[in-house]
């Protein structure tokens, strides 16, 4: 090999270990896997199939995961027998890992963000990330009612639920070589009352989401550093909810896609990410969210399948789908 030739393949192999990463591809998704209770109460009312209750479907939860194939993902929905805190109820991230799947996660309570994990776990949300890729760096569970994690941090935001929470991790990705950092929020709420006062469904989703905001961009996320909601918020985009969910920094991966003509044609098709229980029609409803900042947005996807149960039949492992966006760093 000639001496300019070796000099040349020097060159270039010391300046492409010494360029910085960056353009590395992040596959994101967002799945409320339906918790135990709601499971069994419609099984029991004969509105669902037995095969569709946790204990028999949390391997087709597993597979859907899985195939998926999300280098990091948001759950909601999350109780005891999916956590694995329940007696006999094996945690969903050992049957992704026995089932092939390189990952690991984070789930805390809603009632206690001590860790590790102490007091019930009903509506709780999880994040779930590549274990090969990303390494934990910090994380935290807040109270959409303005209750934080840390003493001293309580905040006095108007209404809210006062079981609605949200989590967050902050993980090293040694695919780009920066920290990100990713949430998963459920903002739902039941009707409750405020100081005497009434307040319904409506307005506590709205309140919910706009405290989400404000927490997010006061406590945990810096500017500039690349983040990514994952909620199961899902707000037709004249809801009010929607607005103050985009009416901060973080944008909506299928309205943006949509709105630059970009949505490809199967994702512009789907209207929804739900079934209804007896899995015979698709409900109604604005697909769940993905909000990014700081990423370029890439693609979308609603992944609607069936998969084996304990029995080997079909069915759509949760009555949401399996959300997906395609970013880029």
């Amino acid at each position: 090999m000639k001496k300019a030739t070796v000099i040349l393949l020097l060159f270039l192999c010391v300046n492409l270990a010494a360029a910085p990463k960056g353009k590395a591809p992040l596959r994101a998704g967002t799945y409320d896997v339906s918790n135990s209770f709601n499971r069994r109460v419609q099984a029991e009312k004969g509105k669902m199939s037995e095969q569709r209750m946790w204990c028999y479907s949390s391997i087709a939860i597993a597979d859907a995961i899985i195939e998926a194939d999300c280098d990091i993902l948001g759950i909601q929905d999350v109780c005891d027998s999916i956590a694995g805190r329940r007696e006999g109820a094996v945690p969903l991230i050992d049957i992704i890992k026995e089932r092939g799947g390189d990952y690991d996660w984070l789930v805390l309570s809603n009632a206690n963000p001590n860790f590790p994990i102490e007091g019930p776990l009903a509506n709780g949300t999880g994040i779930i990330w590549r274990a090969s890729r990303f390494e934990l760096k910090d994380w935290g569970i807040q109270w959409l009612s303005g209750i934080y994690d840390k003493p001293g941090r309580a905040k006095n935001l108007k209404y809210g639920g006062n079981n609605s929470s949200f989590m967050w991790v902050k993980l090293y990705d040694s695919q780009a070589g920066k920290e990100l950092v990713f949430v998963s929020a459920s903002p739902s709420g039941p009707t409750q009352y405020d100081k005497g006062e009434k307040v319904v469904y409506h307005e506590i989703n709205i309140a919910n989401c706009s405290n989400l905001l404000l927490q997010l961009q006061a406590d945990v996320v810096s500017k500039g550093m690349p983040s990514i909601i994952a909620i199961n918020a899902h707000n037709a985009p004249s809801h009010d909810g929607y607005k103050a969910l985009t009416g901060g920094r973080w944008l909506d991966v299928h309205d943006r896609l949509h709105e630059e003509g970009s949505l490809s044609e199967e994702a512009a098709g789907v209207k929804n990410c739900c079934n209804t229980p007896d899995e015979k029609k698709l409900s109604g409803g604005r697909p769940d969210h993905i909000l990014v900042d700081g990423l370029d947005i890439v693609d979308y996807k609603v992944l609607r399948k069936k998969y084996p149960t304990a029995d080997g039949t079909l069915h759509y492992p949760s009555l949401h789908f399996p959300v997906v966006a395609e970013l880029q760093y």
